[in-house]
C-alpha cells in the first residue's frame, strides 16, 4: 500500500486530487493539508512514501516543506503539483520523483505513482549490509555466494566483491533459505547462480557460476542434499 500525503492549497483542487488517488489501486492518501507548516508536522509524524505538495502553499512553500524534509526523511519520494513553472529547477535538485504543472495531468499522475511502487517494491527486497564505507543495499538476487572472514563476510556479487560486519550465520538467517544453501562452514550459495561442479579434493567439489569467476566449495557430505535442492528449485 503506497501511503500519501498531499498538501494543496486549493481546496476544490485538492478534493478532485484525493477523489483521483483513491481511484488508483494499493493507494491510501493518509492525511491532506492546505498549510505548509501543517504539511511538514504531518510528514515528520506519519512517514508516509509519498508526499504530492503544491509549490504555492501558504505557511512554508512546497519547497521549503521539501528542503527540510529532506534532512530527516531523505528517501522520500516528493511530487510537486504547481502553476509555477520557474521552480523546475529546486525540484530538480530535491530529487523529486515528478514536477507535473496545473491543469493536473492525470495519466501522468498515475505513471509516476506506479513508478514509485515499483521502485519501493525493489527497496523492500534488499538487504542493508554495514561496511567500512557505511551501507550497501544489495537485493540478495544479485548475490552469487558469501564467504566467511573470521566474524564477517565477504559478499560476492557479479560487479564487485565486499568485505561486510555481518557472520555467516546472521546473513543465512536474513536470506531465503529456499535459494541459498550453505555448502560447508565457509560458504553461503545461491543455487539460481550455480553452472558447474568440479572435484576439487577428497572432500569437496569447487563451485563454479554462472557469468563469474567465483569459486565457492561444496562438501562432499552435502552433495546429496545439494543436487536435492538444485533440482527442486528447478522444477518449481
Amino acid at each position: 500500500m503506497l501511503r500519501i500525503v498531499v498538501a494543496e492549497d486549493d481546496i476544490n483542487f485538492r478534493k478532485e486530487l484525493i477523489k483521483i488517488l483513491l481511484t488508483m489501486e494499493s493507494v491510501n492518501v493518509e492525511y491532506s493539508t492546505g498549510d505548509g507548516n501543517d504539511a511538514l508536522e504531518a510528514l515528520i509524524k506519519i512517514k508516509p512514501d509519498v508526499a504530492i505538495l503544491d509549490i504555492g502553499l501558504p505557511g512554508l512553500s512546497g519547497i521549503e516543506v521539501a528542503k527540510k524534509i529532506r534532512e530527516c526523511m531523505p528517501f522520500l519520494e516528493i511530487i510537486f503539483i504547481t502553476s509555477f513553472e520557474e521552480y523546475i529547477k529546486d525540484a530538480v535538485r530535491l530529487y523529486a520523483s515528478d514536477y507535473i504543472e496545473k491543469p493536473l495531468d492525470e495519466k501522468r499522475l498515475r505513471e509516476t505513482l506506479d513508478r514509485i511502487k515499483k521502485k519501493l517494491l525493489e527497496v523492500e527486497n534488499v538487504i542493508p549490509f554495514k561496511t567500512e564505507d557505511g551501507v550497501k543495499l544489495i537485493n540478495p538476487k544479485e548475490i552469487y555466494c558469501v564467504q566467511a572472514s573470521k566474524k564477517r563476510s565477504i559478499i560476492y556479487t557479479q560487479r564487485e566483491k565486499f568485505l561486510c560486519d555481518y557472520s555467516l550465520k546472521e546473513i543465512e538467517e536474513l536470506v531465503d533459505d529456499n535459494i541459498f544453501f550453505r555448502t560447508n562452514r565457509s560458504f553461503l550459495v545461491n543455487l539460481f547462480k550455480v553452472d558447474l561442479l568440479k572435484d576439487n579434493n577428497r572432500t569437496s567439489f569447487e563451485i563454479h557460476f554462472k557469468g563469474s569467476n567465483h569459486k565457492a566449495y561444496l562438501s562432499k557430505e552435502l552433495y546429496e542434499e545439494f543436487r536435492r535442492r538444485i533440482k527442486s528449485i528447478y522444477k518449481s
